[in-house]
């Protein structure tokens, strides 16, 4: 087995999210200094895209040319076939399977950090209320959808609470401020480390994974998505599924590549 075949097949397991571990890894490293490996992995990554499109083509019209051949060669009868319904029935379900299929490695090959972020963000509802004045006019201009009053109350702040710093970050990503969002989930995160506290610890870790992708970051997401995905006892694991992991991992290599 030559280093072309070698790679080629290990790409292949690659675009197909059955490497694991070590080897995982190890090919992103690989891709990520290596212009000729990541060269082909664009290609069959485009040759992908190709052949799902060209077979969808000629399914559709194999299936449609067959359907009127036989509907040509038969005796007009007052009363339709129940054989030939549910024989044209299943080739109906086989080739919207196929458009599904083909719907599918579009929305693959289509994906862009902004389109995830876009899919996956859903604003935070906010629950508890607390005593402070100032924060009471966070919290309430929070709930009431007024966003910009968000951040112009917390710049008013003079020592921001850990949920203020939450909202903030919030309000920052439902106006699509980004590099304002990461930097008060960031915040947050050094003030539980400092006084090893837990504030909104698994819901800063999913909504800085979002203010990534809404920052065109999808390599910084990625590590943050996979831990979630990789544990079922986390608050937001149902919303990272295998789809969207997929989807992300090409994203971070074509970042990767284009650097």
């Amino acid at each position: 087995m030559n280093e072309n075949f070698t790679n080629s097949d290990i790409l292949i397991q690659y675009l197909d999210g059955e490497l694991e571990g070590e080897q995982l890894l190890a090919i992103r490293e690989k891709i990520a200094t290596d212009k000729n490996l990541a060269a082909e992995l664009e290609s069959l990554r485009l040759t992908r895209t190709a052949v799902a499109t060209y077979g969808l083509k000629k399914t559709i019209g194999s299936v449609h040319t067959e359907m009127m051949k036989e509907l040509a060669n038969q005796t007009p009868a007052p009363v339709i076939s129940m054989r030939n319904l549910l024989k044209y029935g299943l080739r109906v379900a086989a080739v919207l399977l196929l458009v599904a299929g083909s719907a599918a490695v579009f929305q693959y090959f289509t994906a862009t950090p902004e389109k995830l972020f876009n899919d996956n963000f859903e604003a935070y509802q906010l629950t508890e209320t607390r005593g402070n004045a100032n924060s009471n006019l966070l919290e309430t201009a929070y709930k009431n959808g007024r966003m910009q009053d968000v951040m112009d109350a917390f710049k008013q702040l003079t020592v921001p609470q850990p949920q203020d710093y939450f909202l903030q970050a919030n309000a920052a990503l439902r106006l699509r401020n980004a590099p304002a969002a990461i930097a008060s989930l960031q915040m947050l995160q050094k003030i539980n480390a400092g006084n090893n506290a837990h504030y909104y610890e698994d819901d800063i870790e999913y909504y800085l994974g979002l203010a990534y992708l809404d920052n065109n970051q999808p390599a910084m997401t990625l590590p943050i998505f996979e831990r979630i995905h990789a544990d079922k006892n986390h608050p937001y694991h149902k919303k990272i599924s295998p789809w969207l992991m997929q989807k992300l991992r090409r994203l971070a290599d074509q970042q990767a590549v284009s650097r």
